[in-house]
């Protein structure tokens, strides 16, 4: 690998010493770097007749013993990739003729059939899908866009369309330039017609600005009008604002008094229950009952007769080794009907309270011997009167969830045990009904 030297003869250029000298074999620029002796070039700078260790591979050579690379070439990808002399190159043994016809059928194309020098991936080689491309965008030239037909020619690239169909274009093309005159001239009030300007202003202005957007000019009596009518949106969508104000100070009047009235009732009862769970087959494993004046009327662990799950125990701190001198639910219902028999019975979330009641009454009346416990139960229940907190509460609040479409349930902060739970509600009835005696003062 020569350079160019100050002695290189007229007519020969500077990267070869000679006329004589293989072009192959002389580098097409200064090496950037060397690598244990060996240059290191850019892409496209190496001398032409060095190739790569893949490269000799596909000419079926590989490298001798010690032989080391004569150049290197520098890329982005793959660093620096050593070169090789072909000569120096040990022949490979030859493929067996099974394992050629393999090859071959890898390179062969399912379309032409014939031998490519890569592997066709796929129904088509590269000239296939070329060719197919060209075949499809000369057939796409000879048809009209607007119409469809095909014709021997191709249609003028600016249009690509027929003659008929390049004047229905010209007549929609002026058509629509007519109706953007007509509504540049004329007033965009409702209803009206006036013109504002004329066709030789709007076209001497668009003249001038030629990326500018002309907006239509209103007449005195549509601007009058418009005013008029946005002052009417306005003022009914102050009065809509105060109705619905007015409508929601009407409704936490009511929550209030409702709470207010719950408290001095003498048949207000307080339930809460705690579970094993929160499925459908959870059952009772605590259960309290207080007045609305906080005395205690019920207050008792529930032996469940099934065991106590760990995430269960780790909210309400309630195990199995607790309830296990604990009265079962059958032993408990005389005490239960007697306290709540005849009373209005309020529930923090009353759904899931009553859900789990009924369940512990079927389990009861079941294993009593009932013909139809499920009935019993639903007999049992309907008794008694219950009353939801939570959602009387969370309204009172009012944190709206625009996700829901509704205001967003308050958790209890009862600390998750029966009677604290209850008297969390007592509270939570008391903060209502001491807004309602603030506002009565």
């Amino acid at each position: 690998m020569s350079t160019a030297t100050a002695t290189a003869a007229p007519g020969v250029p500077a990267s070869r010493s000679s006329a004589d000298e293989d072009p192959r074999r002389v580098a097409r620029g200064e090496p950037v770097d060397t690598i244990d002796g060996a240059p290191v070039h850019r892409w496209g700078q190496a001398p032409a007749y060095l190739q790569t260790q893949t490269q000799l591979g596909e000419s079926r050579l590989k490298l001798a013993d010690g032989q080391q690379p004569l150049a290197y070439i520098r890329t982005r990808k793959f660093g620096d990739v050593a070169l090789y002399d072909p000569a120096a190159a040990k022949k490979m043994r030859p493929l067996p003729s099974s394992t050629k016809k393999k090859m071959e059928a890898r390179r062969t194309c399912p379309t032409c059939k014939k031998v490519r020098k890569y592997v066709v991936r796929g129904p088509k080689c590269s000239v296939c899908w070329n060719e197919e491309q060209r075949a499809r965008q000369r057939l796409s030239a000879r048809t009209c866009m607007g119409c469809g037909a095909v014709r021997e020619r191709p249609y003028p690239p600016r249009t690509g369309r027929c003659a008929p169909c390049r004047a229905e274009l010209a007549a929609e093309k002026r058509a629509s330039a007519a109706r953007s005159m007509e509504y540049a001239i004329t007033c965009p009030g409702r209803d009206c017609s006036v013109k504002t300007a004329s066709k030789a202003e709007v076209t001497r202005w668009r003249k001038a600005n030629p990326y500018g957007y002309w907006r239509a000019r209103w007449c005195p009596p549509c601007v009058e009008r418009d005013e008029r009518e946005r002052a009417e949106a306005a003022q009914r969508a102050q009065e809509a604002r105060e109705a619905e104000r007015e409508a929601r100070r009407r409704e936490v009047a009511s929550l209030q008094e409702w709470a207010a009235a719950a408290l001095a009732d003498e048949d207000v009862v307080v339930l809460d229950t705690e579970t094993t769970g929160l499925d459908d087959e959870a059952c009772l494993v605590e259960v309290a009952v207080v007045t609305a004046r906080g005395d205690v009327l019920l207050d008792t662990l529930v032996n469940p007769g099934v065991p106590i799950p760990r995430d269960a125990s780790q909210i309400h701190g309630i195990t199995d080794e607790v309830v296990a001198t604990a009265p079962e639910f059958g032993q408990l219902l005389v005490d239960l009907t007697r306290v709540l028999d005849g009373r209005r019975v309020l529930i923090y979330n009353k759904s899931y309270d009553v859900a789990r009641l009924r369940w512990e009454l079927t389990r009861h009346y079941r294993a009593s011997g009932h013909e139809d416990p499920a009935a019993s139960a639903a007999a049992w229940l309907k008794a008694m009167t219950y009353e939801d907190v939570m959602v009387p509460y969370s309204d009172w609040v009012g944190d709206w969830s625009d996700y829901w479409g509704n205001y967003s349930w308050q958790p209890l902060n009862g600390g998750h045990r029966a009677l604290g739970d209850c008297r969390a509600v007592l509270d939570r009835l008391r903060s209502m009904a001491a807004r309602a005696a603030a506002l009565t003062n």
